[in-house]
């Protein structure tokens, strides 16, 4: 796993620091991210994602489709049929087009729980995984697994975007 490699998991163990990422906010600016994916707390299914695709805007805290302490939502700037050179069409739910979409992979990099070999997501203390239990992982945890995420998805489903400068601007604000 990444973790391993860039270091992240000996900083987190070896060197006792703790610094997981508890109190930092990571905004992701890219196609979306699959919210309900085991990695940041979600069911990890389909009917899951399936049911969360459907909607213009995030479901609610309780509705049980996402981990509200890891995702603090977003903005979808772009809409399913933009292709960057259409009308975008905006809306209030940020998730990917496809499960394993190139935000939910960079959103999992940065900051996933992880998920566990029997496709659980990863609760347990990050200090004290090993390298042979990392590897052991379905999907190991970001570098910063307790860190919080915000999707703002400038991507349609396939295409281009030009909406890169507006997500600038509402991240800053």
């Amino acid at each position: 796993g990444s973790v391993v490699d860039t270091g992240a998991a000996e900083n987190w163990a070896r060197q006792n620091t703790g610094y997981t990422g508890k109190g930092i906010k990571i905004a992701v600016i890219d196609s979306g991210i699959d919210y309900t994916h085991a990695d940041f707390g979600g069911p990890g299914t389909k009917e899951a994602f399936d049911e969360a695709t459907k909607l213009t805007n995030m479901p609610e805290a309780s509705s049980g489709l996402y981990d509200p302490a890891k995702f603090l939502g977003g903005y979808d700037l772009a809409g399913d049929d933009y292709n960057g050179l259409n009308t975008a069409v905006p809306d209030n739910n940020p998730i990917d087009c496809i499960s394993g979409g190139h935000g939910t992979h960079v959103a999992g990099t940065a900051a996933g729980y992880g998920v566990t070999a029997n496709g659980t997501t990863y609760r347990g203390d990050y200090k004290n995984l090993t390298e042979e239990q990392l590897k052991g992982m379905s999907i190991g945890p970001g570098t910063a697994p307790d860190a919080q995420i915000l999707a703002i998805r400038v991507f349609g489903c396939y295409g281009n975007s030009s909406v890169v400068m507006k997500a600038l601007d509402t991240v800053m604000d």
